[in-house]
C-alpha cells in the first residue's frame, strides 16, 4: 500500500508526505544539488549516506546535504510514514543571511546525518510542516514568505538541537559486521573513483568471495557496485566541472571511464544534461 498524501512546490522548495507498507526502490536522483530534510513521522527506516549506514526511527530527521549519495531501505518492517523537504540554497540563502542566521550550506555541512528530536519539540515541528503544506495549498498573499519563516523557524531549531548535544548520529550508525564491511568497500570506491578493478579484484582486495560482497553492497546500500561507482563519478565529475580547467575528456579519464561517450552517457542519467551543458550553466 502506497499513500501519497500530499505534494506541494513553489520555486527551490518541495514538501512530500507518502505512507507506504511495502518495500520500494527510490526513483528520484541519488544525489542532487538541493539539501534534503527526511522527517520520520512513523516507522524504521535505514539511511545510507555516502558510506554510512544509520538507523531511522520515528522522531528522528534526517539532513542531507549537496550531492551526497544516499538511499533509504527498510529495517524491521516496510511500513513507514515520512515527510520529505528539498531545498535550494539559491532561494532561501538570502533570506536567512538577512535575519542573521546561517546558510543551508553552513547548516548541511557540519550537521548532516541523523538527529533525534525530543516529543514536544517534534510535536511543534510537525505542526510547523503542516502549517508550511497549508501555505502552499492555499497560496494566500505572500504564502512564499510565510513558507521561509515557518522553514527558517525548523532550521533554527535544528540548529539549536547541534549545539546543545542532542545529535545522535554516532549513536544511530549501525555497526554489524556486514555493514562495516560495506563501509570499507564504499569509502575505497568514493576515494579511488578512477578505480578500473573489476568485481574479483575488488573481492580479493576486502579478502571475501564475489556472490558476497555484490549481495551484501546490494543489501546495505540499495545499489549494485557498478551503480555506485558510476555515482561516485559523477558526483566527482560534477565538482571538476564547476572547479577545475580540465576537459570533459580529461575528467572522464581522469575518473576511470572507459570512453567519453560511456562518461556522457552516465552523466546524463544522473544529472539530466550532458556533462558540457552543467558546466556552462553553472548548476542545476
Amino acid at each position: 500500500m502506497i499513500q501519497n498524501v500530499f505534494m506541494e512546490e513553489m520555486e527551490g522548495f518541495m514538501i512530500e508526505r507518502v505512507i507506504r507498507d511495502e518495500e520500494y526502490s527510490m526513483q528520484y536522483r541519488h544525489f542532487h544539488d538541493g539539501y534534503e530534510m527526511y522527517f520520520l513521522m512513523e516507522g524504521e527506516r535505514y539511511y545510507f549516506i555516502d558510506k554510512e549506514t544509520y538507523r531511522v526511527e520515528k522522531g528522528m530527521v534526517v539532513l542531507v546535504k549537496r550531492n551526497q549519495i544516499h538511499k533509504t531501505s527498510m529495517a524491521q518492517s516496510s511500513y513507514h510514514d515520512r515527510i520529505l523537504v528539498h531545498l535550494r540554497g539559491e532561494v532561501f540563502d538570502s533570506f536567512l543571511k538577512a535575519n542573521g542566521l546561517f546558510s543551508l550550506e553552513e547548516l548541511f555541512s557540519g550537521n548532516y546525518g541523523v538527529l533525534g528530536i525530543s516529543p514536544d519539540d517534534w510535536k511543534i515541528i510537525e505542526q510547523q510542516l503542516l502549517q508550511i503544506r497549508q501555505e502552499l495549498r492555499q497560496k494566500r498573499g505572500n504564502y512564499q514568505m510565510m513558507v521561509k519563516m515557518k522553514m527558517a523557524e525548523i532550521l533554527l531549531s535544528l540548529y539549536r538541537y547541534r549545539k546543545t548535544a542532542k545529535f545522535t548520529q554516532e549513536n544511530q550508525k549501525v555497526l554489524t559486521a556486514k555493514h562495516q564491511k560495506v563501509h570499507e568497500i564504499a569509502d575505497y570506491l568514493l576515494n579511488h573513483c578512477e578505480t578500473n578493478e573489476n568485481l574479483e579484484e575488488l573481492a580479493a582486495r576486502f579478502y571475501i568471495s564475489k556472490s558476497y560482497i555484490s549481495r551484501i553492497f546490494k543489501e546495505v546500500t540499495g545499489f549494485t557496485i557498478n551503480e555506485y561507482q558510476n555515482a561516485s563519478r559523477v558526483q566527482q565529475a560534477k565538482h571538476l566541472l564547476l572547479h577545475s580547467e580540465y576537459s570533459v575528456t580529461e575528467i572522464s579519464e581522469r575518473l576511470g571511464f572507459e570512453s567519453i561517450t560511456y562518461f556522457e552517457r552516465v552523466f546524463k542519467k544522473y544529472v539530466d544534461v550532458t556533462p558540457l551543458k552543467y558546466r556552462k550553466k553553472g548548476t542545476f
